[in-house]
């Protein structure tokens, strides 16, 4: 279903993908944490390659250009506005406080796209993969837009070939997320050739076998593949990677499918599906916020949270609809900072 030119299933599959992100990044149990990184940001990287096409971009210049603006220029700007919140303020306090590291170090991680040295504000990595991800993935399959769909994915084959030489066999940690990029291509690939396929379905008991099959599966992988991390290209087996990849993204697109449906909260969730990179990028920053809040009004331990289910799952609720005036103020008065001229409507 689509509501004007947007995709509603896609902002229902990329809301419920921030918000996986932000419970993974709370104090949930390690079981919950290994089921989200499964999938969460492979589903991000399909969802990318959905949105993408050549048709809107025939110009590569222009493609360079607009992307450069809305991904480099946000990831420099929020960059240096956690980076000092860090420098002065957070590094002295919590988890952070505990931790030696250099102030430069963080300014070498931005430089280079490594996600370990920027500490303060270690989601920023994505921006910078995507954008160089993006790049290669025009330039690799310009070319190729009139080439058959087996022709396309038996390059994506060769791409995820290189991606796991590169992972098995390079000690060396590429510059700018390069090895993720390369991996992260495969499933944007794969998005951006089977999206025009996929259709509003109605539910069907076949779709709800689908949709807790999947899980299951997903469930399976996290329990034998373990702690999987993108971010500094680890995949542990990179056979299972892919298939529990693979099988939240259908597990997520099915019930963003069903959800699109009769769509409830259509416009606050719409509004989080535009916001997602505003959300990525400050909801750590909230994360402080809310356990300061916790600690120092409330007097509630920050250990409360640790392994615990529940607790984890509201504490990411509140901080996702923390971000939201975050993403009002800068689309309204800072637009620059994500790219933008002027505020979006909406």
């Amino acid at each position: 279903m689509n509501t004007g030119k947007r995709i509603l299933w896609i902002d229902y599959a990329k809301s419920i993908c921030i918000y996986l992100v932000l419970l993974g990044h709370a104090h949930a149990s390690q079981p919950v944490t290994d089921f989200i990184y499964t999938f969460h940001m492979p589903l991000f990287f399909f969802l990318s390659g959905c949105l993408f096409s050549f048709e809107k971009h025939p110009n590569f210049k222009e493609f360079a250009i607009k992307r450069f603006k809305g991904l480099m220029v946000p990831y420099l700007w929020i960059n240096l506005i956690t980076y000092l919140f860090w420098l002065f303020a957070g590094r002295n306090f919590g988890e952070d406080a505990t931790i030696s590291t250099t102030w430069y170090s963080p300014i070498i991680g931005i430089l280079l796209g490594y996600s370990k040295q920027m500490i303060h504000n270690t989601p920023m990595w994505f921006f910078i993969c995507l954008y160089f991800l993006e790049i290669f993935y025009y330039l690799l399959f310009k070319p190729l837009q009139k080439k058959s769909k087996s022709i396309k994915i038996s390059v994506l084959i060769v791409i995820a070939v290189i991606g796991y030489i590169n992972y098995a066999y390079n000690p060396y940690t590429l510059p700018f997320c390069l090895g993720t990029a390369i991996v992260g291509m495969v499933l944007y690939g794969i998005g951006n050739l089977i999206v025009h396929n996929i259709q509003i379905i109605k539910i069907k008991l076949l779709h709800i076998i689908l949709v807790f099959l999947t899980m299951g599966i997903v469930i399976f992988i996290a329990h034998e593949n373990g702690y999987i991390i993108m971010a500094t290209n680890n995949y542990n087996n990179y056979i299972l990677f892919f298939i529990g990849s693979f099988a939240g993204i259908c597990m997520i697109n099915l019930s963003s499918n069903f959800l699109s449906l009769k769509p409830v909260f259509q416009n606050i969730i719409i509004y989080i599906s535009k916001n997602t990179l505003i959300i990525n990028s400050f909801h750590l920053l909230t994360f402080s916020f809310l356990k300061g809040i916790m600690v120092f009004i409330f007097h509630i331990p920050v250990e409360t949270l640790y392994g615990k289910i529940v607790p984890n799952i509201v504490f990411a609720l509140v901080s996702l609809f923390s971000c939201l005036p975050i993403a009002y103020i800068i689309n309204k008065h800072f637009p620059f900072i994500i790219g933008k001229k002027r505020s979006p409507e909406g």
